[in-house]
């Protein structure tokens, strides 16, 4: 963590995010992460006006982070639309980072149960990142039909990885993906 005297939003946004996964988003308050980040509140004002502003800047980080950027990842990679649906399906064995970010996804689709901002987010995540799928999977050849249903299972089944708790090895989630990859886009992948 930064030094008292360089504290920046993101930090602030990380404590938050730190909070709302341990404690739930009531938690997430000024002079508990004041007193975690062991500063003053004065630091949080400099950075935002509100509670309800860093609450946005949580959301916002999360939306940028676990979407827009891994979504701009895949496609700068200059690989096809298949190997992209295979590196999407395999982002859940990545480790800490993995388990990292689906805490993350859990506080938040916790706190979107109770907050109309925190739904609306989700709701806007939930059809980027269906469209996105989707389009690899017309790319590749599916129809627009089954392009759509398939796109639901693949994300639903990247939704479920972060519900349940598995001490798999990295490899054995590795070969998961794989076999998951055979059962959801079969056809597509080489022989």
């Amino acid at each position: 963590m930064s030094t008292r005297t360089s504290l920046t939003r993101e930090d602030w946004i990380h404590a938050a995010q730190h909070v709302l996964v341990t404690s739930g988003v009531d938690a997430v308050r000024v002079d508990t992460l004041a007193k975690e980040l062991k500063i003053t509140r004065g630091s949080f004002y400099y950075h935002f006006k509100s509670r309800g502003e860093l609450l946005e800047g949580i959301l916002g980080n999360w939306r940028s982070r676990a979407t827009e950027d891994v979504i701009l990842q895949l496609r700068t990679a200059h690989t096809s639309p298949l190997q992209q649906l295979q590196r999407l399906l395999e982002l859940p064995s990545h480790g800490q980072t993995a388990r990292d970010a689906a805490a993350i996804e859990l506080g938040i689709r916790a706190w979107a149960r109770r907050d109309d901002k925190a739904r609306q987010a989700i709701d806007e995540v939930d059809r980027y990142r269906l469209n996105y799928i989707e389009g690899l999977l017309i790319q590749a050849g599916v129809t627009q039909s089954e392009a759509c249903d398939r796109a639901y299972l693949i994300y639903a089944y990247q939704i479920s990885l972060s519900l349940l708790y598995c001490d798999d090895t990295v490899q054995d989630r590795k070969d998961r993906s794989a076999r998951m990859a055979n059962i959801l886009i079969p056809e597509l992948l080489p022989a």
